[in-house]
């Protein structure tokens, strides 16, 4: 049909020169009978090529290949599969509808085929928002190598719906690395085990370096080999992420809001605890009590963090700190560590929630995490070159020093206290977790 046929450049540059030849058959006439046949041959070539064209782009197929659901703030690819079963040498070009969340609006890629073949076309994109992505539909446009005066619109409805999850890549990376001798490479510090282990796991081969209090010498006579019990630590820690969504967390960096930061973490310190076989549990709160997930070490308790966590949204609210001691003193009964995400802005929000803070530090372990902000950080140490930027600096200074002297009021309180870079979130809670692990803290 003619209404998917759209006019290339190749047509105006041509049809321009027969107007041109129109107007100059004014001062010469001989040429008025040159543009008529021009035209009878421009109008000749459009319909042949019509037909030729409308019969290759049934040769095409598409494919969009997405994977099962895409993770937060993590470089992925979107690809392309396109087959050509013609062998009249054509060109394509490949528009399709991207979600609105990614805001772009200048997807477009050039294919060209001389013969039947296959070809992946490979998208990167990174989310920035958790939810629900709709992909629409997939357009190209084919037209000939030559003449290409005009192209045909193919559509392919290939809606897709899949949803943007809490970040599973870094999760992974951040597995695979927390058990890797490279493990110092982004990071991750190896704590010096204090103490001996307590609960006895299996018996194995001796090993230089062993402490030989651990020779199991029935074993030993059995084997006639030097024998060891190999013990771990307690399996028993209760572990809770505790989620600010007050209107603090909104504030963004890199894209992504504070709350993003601390889901994303959530999830990779959440499969790091599991794994060490002790027991997470998720609490999220904001001017009222939110969500309670109960710490446990079940087959399914990360499936059930992960969707719990993809849920979380801001209120915009002022987070009640009041609710979240009264929720926890009710809720958790047993001395737990809690890996508190917020961020008090300036010294009055914590005076008014400090006493919370000391309440929820007597009966578990709180680890209270603060954001340091970047933009603050930069302005601090540019180089002022007029009076506006010398007040700007100043002020990047002071807010970044009351937010110092915050953390050094907690802890001469005895609240364990973190101060980080939100790129670098995930890296210092798996630290400190490592830490309290290795020191045995509770």
């Amino acid at each position: 049909m003619l209404k998917n046929v759209y006019l290339n450049s190749r047509f105006y540059v041509v049809i321009g020169l027969v107007i041109g030849l129109f107007v100059l058959s004014h001062s010469f006439p001989r040429l008025f009978s040159v543009a008529q046949i021009m035209i009878y041959i421009l109008l000749a070539v459009l319909t042949v090529e019509y037909f030729i064209i409308k019969r290759i782009s049934e040769s095409f197929e598409l494919d969009r290949i997405l994977a099962e659901y895409l993770s937060l703030h993590d470089n992925q690819s979107i690809d392309y599969q396109i087959s050509y079963n013609g062998n009249i040498p054509a060109k394509l070009i490949l528009i399709d509808e991207l979600p609105e969340q990614l805001q772009i609006r200048n997807f477009e890629r050039r294919v060209k085929f001389s013969h039947s073949a296959k070809t992946k076309i490979s998208f990167n994109i990174r989310p920035s928002e958790r939810g629900k992505y709709v992909f629409g539909r997939s357009i190209i446009y084919v037209f000939l190598v030559f003449p290409g005066l005009i192209s045909y619109r193919k559509n392919f409805d290939n809606n897709q719906e899949i949803a943007v999850v809490p970040s599973i890549i870094q999760m992974k990376k951040y597995e695979l690395l927390t058990l890797a001798k490279t493990a110092t490479q982004i990071g991750i510090k190896k704590v010096r085990q204090i103490g001996e282990n307590d609960e006895f796991e299996h018996i194995r081969g001796y090993q230089q370096g062993d402490n030989i209090k651990s020779i199991n010498w029935k074993a030993t006579s059995r084997r006639n080999e030097l024998m060891v019990n190999q013990y771990q630590n307690s399996r028993s820690q209760q572990v809770y992420c505790v989620i600010d969504k007050g209107r603090s967390m909104k504030q963004p960096f890199d894209n992504l809001t504070l709350l993003d930061y601390a889901i994303n973490t959530s999830l990779v310190i959440s499969n790091i605890v599991l794994k060490k076989y002790d027991k997470m549990g998720l609490i999220s709160f904001s001017h009222t009590f939110e969500s309670f997930v109960k710490a446990e070490n079940k087959p399914h308790q990360l499936g059930l963090l992960s969707d719990y966590l993809y849920h979380q949204k801001t209120d915009f609210k002022e987070s009640n700190f009041n609710e979240l001691y009264k929720v926890i003193r009710n809720k958790v009964s047993q001395r737990s560590i809690l890996l508190l995400f917020t961020n008090f802005e300036n010294s009055n929000d914590l005076e008014r929630n400090i006493a919370y803070l000391q309440g929820l530090n007597k009966r578990h372990l709180l680890i209270v995490i603060l954001f340091q902000n970047t933009a603050l950080k930069a302005a601090s140490e540019a180089r002022a070159s007029d009076v506006s930027e010398v007040y700007i600096q100043t002020f990047a200074r002071s807010t970044m020093l009351e937010k110092k002297k915050m953390v050094n009021k907690m802890s001469r309180l005895g609240i364990q206290t973190i101060l980080t870079e939100p790129s670098k979130l995930s890296v210092n809670i798996l630290n400190k977790y490592l830490e309290i692990k290795a020191k045995r803290m509770r």
